[in-house]
């Protein structure tokens, strides 16, 4: 782990007083002892009081006064570095060489249960090109997310389950700021797809609990995504599959200070259901679209602003038996999603934030004669700072509001085990609204010796009526030799309850936000590309959201999530892979549960072994092979005749008592790197990919869900998503 938030956040930045007649251009690297470029490390001329930032891949340019010069460049977790020169127009770039620092905050990963990138602190495990190469993950970040610890999930859905927890307990951000809905095909489980192109991505920090006090409402987990900000990319791509077709675009309007990446695609399910058959009747195959532009402006060498709209749709519509039912269930659903984000270097130490968003999520479905439609509008404004106080002490704090507005109506069954024609309905009509101000403060210290913490408290007010929550957080790391590493963290969590629940009509809105305590102790040996761990974690819960017979819903849930998660990850010449295991025993009492029972998102156990081999310099070929026991479902267990209706009605056994199947599924991908010679005026063309992916190469049949026959006689297993084998060939060109 290299640097520090605040020196991550002034990656954008630098600072510089503006050139001067007769100024020279100086530039140069600065790369560590092995040589590896060093990123968002400062470069200072102390004796002009000048300075700049490096950028992703190290690099800076500095405008000096020409003839004798000398440059110090520093980051933290390494010695400074100094250079003496003659400037002069035309000279050879510099390189500066950092070497580690033998005691150093930055050297430290504090937080158990992350993987991936924050900021610019640590290193990479969830890139773009980790999820453009994991066998089986369809180029998507969330389905690529699986194969890491943590994540039980319960079918082969985009969205994350963690260690227990429900979709909604989980935060996903983008850019700085909260998205929700970030899925296709979004239904009461998750999604399928993210509904945003891959290519948009920068780096993913992914935590699975006891994450930081910058992070607030989510009583499980945490994946906080940076979309790309190239500034002096030109750069245009175009792709497709037989699932669909994408093109992006990165270029350089203003060199250094103005450029736009975007990235749009459509996907469809038509042709793969030609060539390969279905195990469902479709009406209207799976079909979506989105969009993605972000525009990046270096106002100073000091400050940046950028700019991201995402814009995507998705409509499904397939023959689906439900109950004493048979009929075609449509979804349509929407998504728009702009932030701002500023970020300003103060000195070389301060490092500010703002961030300004908004999101318009609406969904709409129907299911024979019952209907209904949710929209959902929020409006966040935050912001952050990062003071590095020195090579060992790091202090964060930052304040934001957010307001919610959701809007469900429906007309539903008034017996939900009853859907035939004639039923007895239900109006459905709610309109919650929510303003949460929060504000969080973090102290991230060098203890003494090998001993290094994150103290850091959190205070939001999750519901109008509510009292402030204090959530209390620590982590400390002890780093037994430069090899091992024990970590432990704790620490108390808050979220809003859903807002179908505070509607003041036919919901509670006094409802207490519901709470989460987590402990977790883990170890690490970490050596160059080869990496183990071990942790061991547990989740309480309180004030779950129950049904009530007086006032609808109250705060009478509880529960538990422990486990096991373990990570053996390395590569050998070329041979690289990954093992993840995760053990859960996760129990809940909520809504009409009678007590504590299995949570519905609890999956016993979780497996996954990812491997790639290069068998020449441009051909790959790798595999995934994902296993789990079997996701909790509450079975029928008898049947009886209603005769005012003339229709079964099911008897159902105690909720969550019946187990699915075990899962299984194994994945091939073939990858083939080439570039295409200049034609006919148009250049040469980059790396460019071609790929055959096999998904459920074994044919394996998991089973989704489980639906009966009219009269309850029969039970039927639905196949899951990738319930059959399917061969998926595409081709990525870019110049």
């Amino acid at each position: 782990m290299r640097g520090v938030l605040a020196l991550a956040l002034a990656a954008i930045l630098c600072a510089t007083r503006p050139a001067h007649a007769g100024d020279v251009t100086v530039t140069g690297i600065v790369v560590d002892a092995q040589g590896q470029p060093v990123e968002y490390a400062t470069v200072n001329a102390p004796a002009l009081k000048r300075g700049v930032v490096t950028d992703g891949k190290g690099r800076f340019t500095i405008p000096v006064p020409e003839g004798a010069c000398t440059l110090v460049a520093q980051q933290v977790g390494y010695v400074r570095a100094l250079v003496s020169f003659a400037a002069a127009a035309g000279a050879h770039p510099l390189r500066l060489v950092l070497k580690d620092e033998p005691v150093a905050l930055a050297e430290v990963n504090v937080h158990t249960s992350s993987f991936g990138k924050q900021g610019g602190s640590e290193g990479a495990v969830i890139s773009r090109m980790d999820v453009y190469t994991t066998p089986g993950g369809a180029a998507d970040v969330f389905q690529s997310l699986r194969a890491l610890p943590g994540i039980d999930s319960p079918n082969e859905g985009a969205a994350v389950y963690v260690r227990g927890g429900d979709p909604s307990e989980t935060l996903v951000r983008l850019d700085g700021s909260d998205i929700g809905h970030p899925y296709h095909y979004e239904g009461a489980s998750g999604g399928l797809f993210a509904n945003f192109d891959s290519y948009m991505l920068k780096s993913a920090f992914f935590s699975s609990g006891g994450f930081s006090a910058k992070y607030g409402g989510v009583l499980s987990g945490v994946l906080d995504i940076q979309t790309q900000d190239p500034l002096n990319t030109k750069t245009v791509g175009v792709g497709a599959n037989f699932a669909g077709a994408h093109g992006s675009t990165s270029w350089a309007l203003v060199p250094d200070r103005l450029s736009v990446v975007a990235a749009g695609g459509l996907s469809t399910t038509t042709l793969l259901h030609a060539l390969y058959g279905t195990s469902r009747t479709y009406s209207h195959d799976p079909t979506s679209d989105q969009g993605a532009i972000k525009t990046i402006y270096r106002y100073s060498p000091k400050g940046r602003v950028t700019a991201t709209y995402l814009g995507s749709s998705d409509h499904v519509a397939v023959e689906s038996p439900q109950y004493n039912y048979d009929g075609t269930y449509a979804t349509r659903a929407r998504n728009h999603f702009g932030v701002v984000q500023a970020d300003q270097l103060v000195g070389t130490k301060l490092a500010l934030t703002a961030v300004a968003s908004i999101q318009d999520w609406e969904t709409r479905w129907s299911y024979g004669a019952f209907g209904g439609t949710v929209a959902e509008c929020g409006v966040i404004g935050q912001a952050d700072a990062v003071w590095s106080v020195s090579s060992a002490h790091e202090l964060s704090f930052g304040a934001r509001t957010a307001w919610t507005a959701s809007d469900r109506t429906s007309l539903s069954p008034a017996d939900s085990t009853d859907f035939a024609e004639g039923a007895p309905t239900r109006t459905f009509e709610t309109r919650a609204r929510v303003t949460a101000p929060g504000a969080y403060l973090e102290d991230k210290f060098h203890v003494a010796g090998p001993v290094y913490a994150t103290l850091g408290v959190r205070a939001d007010r999750l519901a109008d009526h509510a009292d402030w929550t204090i959530d209390p957080r620590a982590a400390l790391a002890w780093r037994m030799s430069p090899h091992h590493t024990v970590r432990v963290a704790g620490g108390r969590y808050h979220q809003s309850p859903g807002p179908e629940y505070l509607d003041p009509v036919y919901g509670n809105p006094a409802l207490e936000p519901l709470e989460a305590a987590h402990a977790i102790v883990g170890w690490e040996w970490l050596d160059g590309d080869k990496n183990a761990r071990v942790e061991l974690y547990r989740k309480n819960y309180r004030h779950l959201v129950t049904n009530d017979s007086t006032t609808y819903y109250a705060n009478e849930g509880h529960g538990y999530a422990q486990g096991l998660d373990v990570l053996l990850k390395a590569s050998h010449r070329d041979l690289a892979g990954w093992v993840s295991y995760g053990y859960l025993d996760s129990k809940r009492k909520e809504l009409d549960d009678p007590r504590t029972l299995p949570a519905s998102y609890g999956v016993r156990h979780t497996a996954t072994l990812v491997a790639s081999y290069r068998v020449a310099p441009a051909w790959t070929v790798g595999t995934r092979l994902s296993a789990s026991s079997g996701a909790p479902y509450t079975p029928v267990i008898g049947r009886t005749f209603d005769p005012e209706r003339g229709a079964w009605r099911p008897v159902e056994g105690e909720n969550n008592s019946g187990r699915m199947p075990a899962f299984s599924r194994v994945d091939l991908r073939a990858t083939y790197l080439f570039s295409l010679p200049s034609f006919g005026g148009i250049k040469a063309s980059s790396v460019c990919v071609a790929y055959l992916e096999a998904l459920n190469v074994l044919n394996r049949h998991n089973t989704l869900r489980y639906s009966w026959n009219e009269d309850y006689s029969v039970r039927s297993s639905e196949d899951s998503y990738f319930g059959r084998r399917l061969l998926v060939a595409g081709v990525s060109l870019a110049w």
